[in-house]
Parts: C-alpha cells; structure tokens; sequence
C-alpha cells in the first residue's frame, strides 16, 4: 500500500514542481521528498465529540524551512468506513494534523486496528 502512496506523491512532486519553484524562486538542490509514518495504533487522541480522533504528525526530520506539500494516506486494518486520513489540517514546516470521523465504531479503532498515518511531502531545505 505505501508503495502506492509514493507513487502518487511522487507524481505530485514532478507536476507540483515548477509551480513550488517559481513560487519561492529557490535553487533545485534544495528542492527534497521526504517521507514518513506514525507509529502504528500510537498518538490517534479523542476528538471532544468522543467518538472520532485526531493525530498530530511531525515531519522534524524532514528539515524542511517553509511549509511542504504534503499527501498522506491511513494505513492498518478496517478502516473502510472511516474518513478524513488523506486531508492535512494545519500544516507547518515541521507537522500537520489529520482528524478521522468514524461512521462505525470509534477512535478506539485506531488503537486496536494498529492504524497509522503515512506520508509524503515535497518541499525545501535551503
């Protein structure tokens, strides 16, 4: 499945390209792809709702200076009926945030199921 992802953001990466380039005018040596994912079944906090969740996600290691473009997809088992784990909320140069709704079950999924978000994200170090 991750291989999937990469492939995808990977693509992003190439038309994303020049529209990041000539945005921030910024040499291509600095121009990287990194990617990542959360510790399975790990960080996934319930929303004030009690039901659904929210993880935040650090990119640290990255190094990126400004904020990347980012997709992330939900990884684990039984997660067909919930929503949300590709759309990034808050990103920053160094983390972002996926909130996940439930419409069967609840955050406890993503404990039990070992659930984990991954990502790819293309951006500047320099």
């Amino acid at each position: 499945m991750f291989y999937k992802v990469a492939i995808l953001c990977a693509l992003l990466a190439i038309t994303s390209g020049y529209q990041i380039k000539s945005q921030h005018k910024k040499h291509d040596a600095c121009l990287v792809t990194c990617a990542g994912w959360t510790e399975p079944g790990k960080g996934f906090l319930k929303y004030s709702d009690g039901k659904n969740s929210y993880i935040d996600v650090s990119m640290a290691h990255c190094g990126f200076i400004d904020t990347p473009v980012i997709v992330s997809s939900l990884h684990g088992g039984s997660h067909w009926t919930t929503s949300g784990g590709s759309a990034i909320y808050t990103p920053k140069r160094d983390s972002f945030r996926i909130y996940l709704y439930y419409s069967s079950g609840s955050y406890a999924l993503a404990i039990s199921k070992a659930w984990s978000i991954q990502y790819i994200a293309v951006g500047y170090v320099c």
